[in-house]
């Protein structure tokens, strides 16, 4: 069911539909796409800052791009973590790995015991025995 929201871009009301944004808003992101896949077709290759500063599209307009799949490949940008470039993901293959290793000790910490057999269920009560 569709909500009254303010949009994130300019901040006015509107009926979200899907879109996260109102339709002036979701328009120029739509001009602001062209613009940079122009851009890049002509440059190649860029960082987020060049195409910013050569474009005049905001940043986040450019990283929203991004991570929805709409800018792909010759563009790089900061990893969320350690800031390095990156091409692809949100996180360097460094950090993204110290992040999978971070999760699996976690998960080892919180796993549960197993279950104990019949005869070690005995041996314990041999010793409360005693």
């Amino acid at each position: 069911m569709p909500e009254i929201k303010n949009c994130p871009g300019c901040g006015k009301l509107y009926m979200e539909i899907g879109r996260k944004l109102c339709a002036d808003c979701y328009d120029q992101e739509l001009r602001d796409e062209d613009t940079v896949a122009a851009y890049l077709r002509e440059a190649g290759r860029a960082s987020l800052e060049q195409i910013c500063q050569d474009t005049g599209v905001k940043e986040a307009v450019v990283l929203r791009m991004i991570r929805r799949g709409r800018i792909t490949g010759g563009v790089s940008y900061p990893c969320e973590a350690c800031g390095r470039p990156i091409e692809a993901g949100r996180y360097c293959p460094a950090c993204a790995n110290q992040l999978q290793q971070e999760l699996s000790a976690l998960q080892a910490a919180n796993k549960p015991a197993e279950p104990k057999t019949e005869a070690a269920r005995a041996r314990d009560r041999m010793h409360m025995l005693r």
